[in-house]
């Protein structure tokens, strides 16, 4: 998805998770990031126009004794941080040195876990009812649970707010649920538009509906102004019922006839094209 926005004079702010599932987590990661770091790294590579030395260095997987393989950018993140002494800082200290346009930040200012547990029974029937997988609420376990004040500003203050496709607890909860984001999001009078996943979720919820995934959101706190989907993609969502939910559908072909797992870039780039007034960040 940043490969679509890149290059388009716009300034982006890209927040992401660094938090790890209870129990769940990549320990050895963990033992040598402090964080899982992956989604800071690829979002950093993906907005950094020049294919230079730093960024293939970043992409090289170096070899730990007793450790693995990990790609060095990881390692420079995490190196970063300690130095820092912040997660964010590290990021946008790595964005500085590769010239990307925007900024990456982590979606809370320390690492934490978190964890799901089903609802309640009345917390909201009808969309339970809707969803062969039932939503759950995810919630988080840690000391400082706090976004970056970076990260909250930019949510604030922006013309719209593009959730990613991803895996919607790990990748997507994971970031729009922490508490800070989440009530920027519902106090932001920016567009807030989420750009649908073509697949199920075979990670976590493989049965859930196409509906279930916008009322999982709603549920979590994160209601979304519209969905941006391909009517072709083997997750169907229906105009009509978003519509019922309040929710405006933008149905647009955005598969890769190459990949048809994922998003092209070019498809995507003018299906957001419609939606972002892409103005020069001096404009602003």
């Amino acid at each position: 998805m940043l490969r679509a926005l890149r290059g388009q004079g716009t300034r982006l702010t890209v927040i992401v998770s660094i938090a790890d599932r209870r129990g769940n987590g990549d320990e050895v990661q963990r033992r040598i990031t402090g964080a899982s770091v992956e989604d800071l790294r690829r979002s950093l590579e993906a907005l950094s126009a020049e294919e230079g030395a730093l960024l293939r260095a970043m992409r090289r997987p170096l070899t730990i004794e007793r450790l693995g393989r990990h790609p060095l950018g990881n390692l420079v993140i995490a190196s970063a941080a300690s130095a820092f002494d912040d997660y964010g800082r590290a990021s946008a200290w790595f964005g500085e040195q590769l010239g990307i346009e925007g900024a990456v930040l982590p979606a809370t200012i320390e690492p934490v876990q978190w964890d799901t547990e089903p609802f309640e029974e009345g917390d909201d029937p009808s969309a339970q009812a809707e969803s062969v997988d039932r939503p759950s609420r995810l919630h988080f376990i840690g000391d400082r649970i706090d976004s970056p004040a970076a990260a909250v500003d930019a949510i604030e203050n922006c013309d719209c707010a593009l959730l990613a496709p991803g895996s919607l607890y790990r990748s997507v909860l994971s970031t729009v649920a922490v508490p800070d984001v989440a009530a920027a999001l519902r106090t932001s009078q920016a567009r807030i538009v989420w750009i649908a996943n073509l697949e199920h979720d075979t990670d976590q919820s493989p049965n859930m509906t196409a509906i279930g995934h916008v009322l999982a959101l709603r549920l979590n706190g994160v209601s979304v102004d519209a969905v941006l989907y391909d009517p072709s993609a083997s997750l169907k969502f229906d105009a009509s019922e978003l519509a019922h939910h309040g929710v405006e559908a933008i149905p647009r072909g955005l598969r890769s006839t190459r990949e048809p797992r994922t998003h092209d870039p070019e498809r995507l780039r003018a299906a957001l094209g419609e939606l972002v007034a892409l103005q020069p960040a001096a404009d602003r």
